[in-house]
């Protein structure tokens, strides 16, 4: 009977209580219902626009890769502006799909630039030479196989990386060149022309016919099918020397034949001007007195007797 009484006495306390819950439950799902109505138009907009930014992103990136496909880019250049874009797109769509909810982007943009503004400091140099190596791949000034010179280098682009190029030297050493010196630097290209000049400086002396030397060179490169004939081959005279008189030939021929041609025609010369007898005289002095110091030196001999 106690028990009863106080399950009696206690139960319009938990009633009421119940009764508390309820109403509080019943306001939050009132506050909640209203709350969603008012924020659905921005989660329609915000779950359309991330769709569509999906949508938009992809297409985009894959107008970019057939672009680059098409323009012959290499690999690692597409999958690097690939991978950079790609980021830089969904960035840009988290933001926006944010925006649209209604939640302040200002501080999270702030955050976002100090970061890129605190990385790009730390990684100036190494950004430079990623700019520098997209724009060598893009603007094809040089390729895989050119024959190239910069700062007093010169060999074979074999690699085109984002960071460095590497090239070849003719002693089969491996060069690494920052690809921010190649922008910045004076760059020639040896081997993209469909002809190139090679030339050979060759002495003889002064006492030697000149036309006659001309026309034993002119039949050493005529003998020589990788000498271009359709070009204007021809031999001057480029300096009088302390010990003889240097002609310079001018010979054309395609570019991947620039070394057999000078290697071969510099030997083939030589051979047919000793065979005509026509003399590649070395450095030499003459020494000449006057009749004084002639008498000097006759007294000196005398005196010495």
């Amino acid at each position: 009977m106690k028990i009863l009484l106080l399950e009696a006495a206690a139960s319009p306390l938990d009633q009421a209580e119940v009764e508390e819950k309820i109403s509080l439950a019943r306001q939050w799902l009132e506050n909640f219902k209203d709350s969603f109505i008012r924020y659905l138009p921005n989660l329609i907009t915000s779950v359309v626009l991330f769709f569509v930014g999906i949508w938009v992103c992809k297409f985009i990136l894959k107008i970019m890769d057939t672009a680059l496909t098409k323009a012959k880019t290499e690999k690692t250049v597409v999958s690097f502006l690939n991978s950079v874009v790609k980021a830089a797109l969904y960035i840009g769509l988290a933001i926006a799909v944010m925006a649209a909810l209604g939640i302040n982007v200002t501080t999270l943009i702030a955050a976002i630039s100090a970061a890129a503004l605190t990385v790009g400091l730390a990684l100036k140099d190494s950004l430079s030479n990623v700019a520098s190596g997209t724009l060598v791949i893009l603007n094809k000034k040089f390729k895989t196989g050119d024959f190239i010179e910069t700062e007093g280098i010169i060999g074979e682009v074999i690699k085109i990386e984002m960071m460095y190029t590497t090239l070849r030297t003719y002693d089969y050493k491996e060069v690494m060149i920052p690809n921010s010196k190649l922008t910045s630097n004076t760059v020639i290209n040896h081997f993209t022309m469909e002809a190139r000049r090679v030339e050979i400086p060759v002495p003889i002396s002064y006492k030697q016919d000149f036309e006659k030397a001309k026309e034993v060179i002119t039949e050493v490169y005529k003998n020589d099918d990788r000498v271009l004939k359709n070009r204007p081959n021809s031999i001057h005279v480029e300096e009088f020397g302390d010990s003889s008189v240097v002609l310079i030939v001018w010979l054309w021929c395609a570019p991947k034949n620039y070394w057999p041609v000078l290697f071969d025609n510099r030997k083939n010369i030589k051979t047919a001007l000793d065979n005509n007898g026509i003399e590649i005289p070395f450095n030499q002095f003459d020494v000449h007195f006057d009749d004084d110091i002639n008498n000097k030196l006759k007294l000196i001999k005398g005196e010495s007797k």
